[in-house]
């Protein structure tokens, strides 16, 4: 994901956040302040007292270079007033353009969900003053993050609604999803721009989104225990996997799964499909390879849905290009394979009778990761033989089949680096207490570097 850097904007730095001290934030509502005047609406103060900004002032970039050495009294986003906040209007407009420029959402609209049934929910945004001065921001400077977020907030609002939840928890769920990524504003700019791969130390910056997001809506009154507890769960995972505290499903709150797979229906498609032209239905695949992470019924409830929007699918792959696919295919096959073996052996090797839980959820990733691949194509010594055959059993044209291939081959690719980062993460946490495992581990993390394929998202 990709931002535009405001100039004074905090480096990395990877000790807990604290609200009291200005942080990336704070400098993205300067940056507002050149076109939308923010106004100091309380005295500012520093812990011991000392007079920072006074009412009247406009938080501009000069003004708050000072104020990184403070702690504050009082954290500075809740002693400000934006002079144009988004209003119930804007947030409805806003929703009916993403339906508008997204073909899915269209079809859905047209033949499900009608605006009108936004618009409850969308004239409950002032009851929330964090919020619209939260999207406020977002819409202004973070604008990729603030569409995910609506789309986010769509797909929630629409699985909540197939699975019959009553009106009131089906708002909440929408809610959440609004805020779900309001952390994500205080991360550093670098961290959310690199375009290289993430290292361990950034990869944990990264997840402390998730904490932020919660502390925001606690230290606020506005929302309910269980809105703040969906935010917190919205990167579990059913299997374990997920964090911040690996839980599985029964852990995990109703409301807090339909955020978790709405938030990476959305980033799937934003991060891989959607740079090549794919389709939200095309989504479908990656969901029943991913099947054990989420809730069944709602990846059911997701699959009716695109389905029933009857958007058809592209080839994406033209017919000449696919024998010079298959050989760069069987390639990069060769690569995935061994990196898959080095972290299986690296893995399964250490037992399980370790009693570690975070150890434990490492290893069911291989479980996983070679439950849902092996026998398919990725391991296919003849792949242009197997491509073929495929089709012609099937009676379906080779592009698809060389297309779902591919799409397979990038969703292997995806999860070997997420289990070689969560592994990365778990060693340098020093959570493995027994340093014979520890040093297992790190030998198998250094022959594994030199296999993996460049991330697909």
């Amino acid at each position: 994901m990709s931002h535009n850097q405001p100039s004074g904007l905090l480096k990395s730095d990877f000790s807990a956040w604290n609200s009291l001290q200005v942080d990336n934030y704070d400098f993205y509502l300067a940056q507002l302040c050149a076109t939308n005047p923010v106004t100091v609406t309380q005295n500012i103060y520093s812990n011991d007292g000392q007079l920072l900004l006074a009412i009247g002032d406009l938080v501009t970039h000069n003004a708050l270079l000072p104020l990184r050495s403070f702690t504050l009294a009082k954290s500075l986003p809740s002693c400000i007033q934006i002079q144009h906040l988004m209003n119930n209007a804007d947030f409805l407009q806003h929703m009916v353009n993403i339906i508008r420029d997204t073909e899915f959402f269209q079809a859905l609209e047209e033949r499900k969900y009608p605006l009108e049934s936004l618009l409850p929910v969308s004239e409950m945004l002032e009851q929330f003053p964090l919020v619209q001065q939260r999207l406020t921001v977002m819409s202004a400077q973070m604008n990729d993050l603030f569409q995910r977020t609506l789309s986010v907030g769509l797909w929630s609002i629409f699985i909540a609604q197939e699975m019959r939840l009553p009106i009131e928890e089906t708002q909440m769920v929408f809610w959440a999803a609004i805020c779900h990524d309001f952390g994500m504003m205080h991360i550093a700019p670098q961290i959310l721009a690199k375009e290289e791969e993430l290292t361990a130390e950034e990869w944990r910056s990264l997840q402390g989104h998730v904490d932020i997001s919660r502390q925001i809506l606690l230290d606020s009154a506005e929302f309910s225990k269980e809105l703040v507890d969906a935010v917190y769960e919205h990167h579990e995972r059913c299997d374990g996997t997920g964090y911040p505290h690996g839980k599985v499903e029964s852990e995990i709150s109703l409301h807090g799964q339909i955020l978790a797979l709405a938030d990476s229906i959305v980033g799937i498609y934003y991060n891989r499909f959607k740079p090549y032209g794919r389709r939200w239905r095309e989504v479908i695949p990656v969901l029943e390879l991913n099947h054990a992470a989420y809730l069944y019924r709602s990846c059911e409830i997701v699959s009716t849905m695109i389905f029933r929007s009857e958007i058809p699918l592209d080839n994406v792959i033209d017919g000449s290009e696919i024998p010079e696919f298959a050989e760069r295919m069987l390639q990069q096959n060769a690569h995935l394979q061994q990196c898959f073996a080095e972290l299986s052996s690296v893995l399964t090797n250490l037992g399980y009778t370790h009693g570690d839980r975070k150890l434990h959820s490492l290893q069911n990733v291989v479980l996983h990761i070679a439950t849902t691949f092996k026998g398919s194509l990725l391991f296919k010594e003849d792949l242009r033989e197997s491509l073929r055959s495929i089709a012609s059993q099937q009676e379906i044209g080779i592009n698809k089949v060389v297309e779902d291939a591919l799409l397979r081959q990038q969703e292997m690719n995806f999860h070997l680096h997420r289990l070689t980062h969560m592994l990365q993460m778990y060693v340098g946490s020093g959570d493995c207490k027994n340093s014979k495992i520890a040093e297992k581990l790190d030998a198998g993390l250094k022959k594994i570097g030199g296999f993996l394929l460049p991330p697909t998202s």
